[in-house]
């Protein structure tokens, strides 16, 4: 009988505390998004079957639907490897969810992808972003090179 509520309680507290994580996960990290909106314009022509997937990022990102629209993104990278936007508003929405690791590598994909296609504005707009997802962590970017 003592094993019977052991377990229950065990199985408790791991549910609860798996919920938790669940719910942490799916919203945005406090009450405000670092990145508001997502970049919208594409700088290179896709398919419709892309664009309409982006579109459907797009709006995710701006409902707060952050994992969703990360799903969308990917489609889009799938399809379009070359699509710089797809891997910058991944990485938008990683950063907003708080995980900083895939953000960063999201961010850099889409520096890399704007240098190759000669876009100025969405690079510079990637550096400025790097450093506010470092300057939340307390780190200065302009010291560490």
């Amino acid at each position: 009988m003592e094993l019977v509520i052991w377990l229950s309680v065990v199985l408790a507290v791991l549910g609860f505390g798996m919920g938790v994580m669940v719910w942490a996960y799916r919203r945005p990290l406090g009450n405000s998004a670092l990145f508001p909106a997502p970049v919208v314009e594409l700088s290179t022509p896709t398919s419709d079957a892309a664009r309409t997937q982006f579109e459907a990022g797009c709006t995710a990102f701006a409902q707060g639907h952050y994992p969703a629209a990360i799903d969308q993104f990917r489609a889009v990278m799938v399809a379009e490897p070359d699509c710089a936007e797809a891997f910058h508003n991944a990485g938008l929405a990683y950063a907003n969810m708080g995980t900083d690791g895939p953000a960063v590598q999201a961010l850099l994909k889409a520096s890399e992808l704007y240098d190759q296609q000669g876009t100025k504005a969405g690079l510079d707009l990637v550096k400025q972003q790097l450093e506010q997802i470092a300057g939340r962590r307390g780190l200065n970017p302009s010291t560490a090179a």
